[in-house]
Formats: structure tokens, C-alpha cells, sequence
């Protein structure tokens, strides 16, 4: 039979491993919000006739189904920032607007460098 000890749910990582797992999942996040930008940015541009394309009858269609797909991927960023900026420990949510941003709140773990 299993035993269940004092701290289910948490995991013991190094401390460098613990930022390291943080660092790669921003970075993640971010990389998706960016892409998203870039082609919801991209499909403004085609939609209001800043580029040649613009001026073909045949391509009104660009803009548009370009920026949705930008905001389909600005919106999987988000439900996918949600889901991953969580402390490695703890499992609890890592907001940006926390009051500590290099402790978790819960568990106290630290989560970011010192600059």
C-alpha cells in the first residue's frame, strides 16, 4: 500500500532546475504572443492596402483569414499561459502581477534570477 506523506503534490528540484523549467515556459508563452502579433499584424497590413497584393480583388480574403489566424494563435497563447506559468513545485499559477516575482507565493520556491 502507497503512502501518502505531508507534501503530495510537490516535487524536490534543484533550485538552477527550477528556474530553468520557468525561464523555458515564458519564453514559450511569449514566442506564441509574438507570433500571433506578427500575423495579426501582417493581415492589417493586408486588409487596408498597405501592400500590392491588397489591390487584387481576388485576394479580399487575405486580410481577414490572416488575422484570424493570428488571433486564433494570440488566443491558444493565452489558454496556454494559463495552463503553463505554474511553479515546477507547487503547481500553483505564476501571475505576472504578483507582488514577488522571484518567490512562488505558496510554496516560497524561487522562481526567477535576481538581477
Amino acid at each position: 500500500m502507497l503512502r501518502h506523506t505531508g507534501n503530495f503534490g510537490r516535487r524536490d528540484l534543484a533550485p538552477d532546475e527550477i528556474i530553468r523549467v520557468v525561464k523555458e515556459r515564458f519564453r514559450t508563452c511569449n514566442f506564441l504572443f509574438s507570433l500571433g502579433g506578427i500575423w495579426i499584424a501582417v493581415g492589417a497590413l493586408l486588409l487596408y492596402g498597405l501592400t500590392p497584393i491588397a489591390k487584387y480583388e481576388e485576394f479580399g480574403w487575405a486580410g481577414p483569414c490572416v488575422m484570424l489566424i493570428g488571433f486564433a494563435i494570440f488566443t491558444g497563447a493565452f489558454a496556454m499561459t494559463l495552463a503553463i506559468y505554474r511553479c515546477p513545485v507547487c503547481d500553483k499559477y505564476l501571475s505576472r502581477f504578483r507582488a514577488d516575482r522571484l518567490r512562488c507565493p505558496k510554496c516560497g520556491a524561487q522562481v526567477k534570477e535576481a538581477v
